[in-house]
């Protein structure tokens, strides 16, 4: 028991140290996604810091396996080039009570990482998606620079404007487009300014001497009209039902689904707790270095591993969806062939066993006279 926590506690101090150094970076960048619209006043501080952590959330299904994974190394490793795992050989410890203390934490962080990709992770996504489709629906031309595309609504309009007043609110040379059913729908006008309809209470464009067109992209029938003076709101009147996105969908709703994209999302999620379970135990053999080779010795031949397998998981995913594969096998010849590295590497505890002997002296032989 107490050869157990001591390998445990080795694992979690660098992976502490290592989680939270990649989540701070990954923090880093997931806000410099933002900080345009940010700096624009697009986007408030309160949703940018919300999307912020929601990205974190969603990474933190491959975050956590990853850093467990190069923890394990790192830890044993540093037992290894310290050799105080050719002491322990010594005292009789076997390679069997390593693997088990890494399979046991581990074990621990597979349930975690699963229920992050099976319950946190969509939730995750859900919220993600409503706080941009709420962004866009706060649109405000005062807060706009002259000579950029804005998405403003969820209906996929987009606002240009070649100058604009952001202390009158008010834009000049301004451009509007969607496409809508098969047509695209072109608002041009010589001015724009921010209000709000004293009927619906709702905020609006108002928009001043221009045209309306309206051009099918199929039929080739065209309309144009002329305007003095026109709204469009800023608000949809009712509530829109979100757009269907896999990511955000219900691991059970998933599980129903005959859908080839819905399969093959709900056997990644089912995928994320065995990966983490698996990458841990393949630390323990890579882990292994001769004495005073240093704990970083294996890291870039696990870094490969690992680049190979993600990749090759995110390969298959996409086979699944397009069709090209079938569920079954499906992603699980990727988790497979993990399974069978893990196998491999761990199931030969005699050549461990070797190499602590080779780099320890052995016992005095009999006195010779």
């Amino acid at each position: 028991m107490i050869l157990h926590r001591y390998i445990v506690r080795e694992i979690i101090k660098p992976k502490a140290a290592t989680g939270t150094v990649v989540i701070l970076i990954f923090a880093g960048y997931s806000a410099a996604r933002f900080l345009a619209d940010a700096v624009n006043g697009l986007l408030p501080g309160t949703t940018v810091a919300a999307l912020i952590f929601l990205r974190i959330v969603i990474a933190l299904e491959v975050l956590l396996p990853v850093t467990l994974y190069l923890s394990v190394i790192v830890a044993l490793g540093r037992l290894y080039a310290d050799q105080e795992m050719t002491a322990l050989e010594a005292v009789g410890v076997s390679p069997g009570r390593i693997i088990k203390a890494v399979f046991s934490l581990s074990l621990v962080f597979a349930v975690f990482v699963s229920g992050l990709s099976l319950y946190a992770r969509p939730w995750a996504y859900e919220q993600y998606y409503r706080l941009k489709a709420e962004a866009k629906e706060n649109f405000d031309l005062r807060l706009t620079e002259a000579g950029r595309f804005y998405e403003i609504d969820t209906k996929g309009r987009v606002f240009f404007a070649r100058k604009v007043d952001q202390k009158q609110g008010r834009a000049e040379d301004v451009f509007i487009q969607r496409v809508l059913n098969g047509e695209r729908e072109i608002t041009r006008a010589r001015e724009a300014t921010q209000g709000v309809d004293p009927q619906t209470g709702e905020k609006v464009l108002v928009f001043k001497n221009g045209f309306h067109y309206r051009i099918g992209l199929d039929r080739g029938r065209d309309t144009k009209i002329q305007f003095q003076r026109t709204l469009l709101s800023l608000r949809q009147k009712e509530v829109i039902p979100l757009e269907y996105r896999r990511k955000a969908a219900s691991t059970l709703s998933l599980a129903r689904s005959d859908h080839p994209e819905d399969i093959a999302e709900f056997h990644w999620r089912l995928s994320t707790g065995l990966s983490t379970l698996l990458l841990g135990l393949i630390g323990v053999p890579l882990s292994r270095t001769a004495p005073r080779r240093g704990k970083y010795a294996k890291v870039g031949l696990a870094v490969l591993i690992f680049a190979v397998y993600y990749n090759l998981g995110a390969v298959a995913k996409s086979w699944v969806e397009q069709g090209t594969i079938p569920p079954l096998p499906g992603i699980w010849w990727v988790v497979a062939l993990l399974a069978g590295l893990a196998i491999a590497l761990n199931a030969s505890p005699f050549s461990w066993r070797l190499r602590v002997q080779k780099g320890s002296p052995g016992p005095a032989g009999p006195p010779r006279g």
